[in-house]
C-alpha cells in the first residue's frame, strides 16, 4: 500500500486549497467516525475501490492482497491528511488508536443494496482464503 500525504495545491493568506482525488471514477463520498479504540472494515470489495483519507485523528490500517495467493498481512499507521487506496480484493480494517474521522471516496454508489452486496465480511484475516466461485 502506498500512503500518500495530502499537501495544499494552493495557499495565501486566506487559507489553502486541498485536492484529494483529481482522476478516477468516483461515486460516493462519505466520512466514517471512529471512536478510540474501536475497529470498522474488515471486509473487501469485489468490484470497488475505496480511498479512505484520515482528516481528524490517527488510525491503524491492516491489510492484505486477497488475489495474490501468499500475500501477508500489513500494518501501518495513517495519520491526519494522510491517504490511501484499497483496491477491489484488498482487505482492509480501519482501528482508530484516537478519536478519528475519516473521508472516504468509493468506486460504487452507496444507492440501494449495491453497496452492500459488495461488502464481504471476513472477522479473521489470518485463517481466511478467498474462494472465487
Amino acid at each position: 500500500m502506498k500512503i500518500k500525504k495530502i499537501k495544499p495545491a494552493f495557499r495565501d493568506k486566506r487559507g489553502a486549497i486541498y485536492d484529494f482525488l483529481t482522476d478516477g471514477n468516483i461515486h460516493h463520498i462519505g466520512m466514517v467516525t471512529i471512536k478510540k479504540n474501536y475497529i470498522r472494515g474488515k471486509h473487501f470489495h469485489k468490484k470497488q475501490d475505496q480511498y479512505t483519507l484520515v482528516y481528524k485523528g490517527k488510525v491503524r490500517i491492516v491489510t492484505k492482497n486477497l488475489n495474490k495467493k501468499n500475500s501477508k498481512i500489513e500494518s501501518f499507521l495513517l495519520k491526519k491528511m494522510e491517504m490511501v487506496l484499497f483496491p477491489a480484493f484488498w482487505y482492509h480494517s480501519v482501528e482508530a488508536l484516537e478519536d478519528s474521522d475519516c473521508i472516504v471516496f468509493t468506486s460504487k454508489s452507496r444507492k440501494g443494496k449495491g453497496y452492500e452486496k459488495d461488502t464481504f465480511q471476513i472477522n479473521d484475516i489470518k485463517s481466511f482464503t478467498l474462494n472465487k466461485k
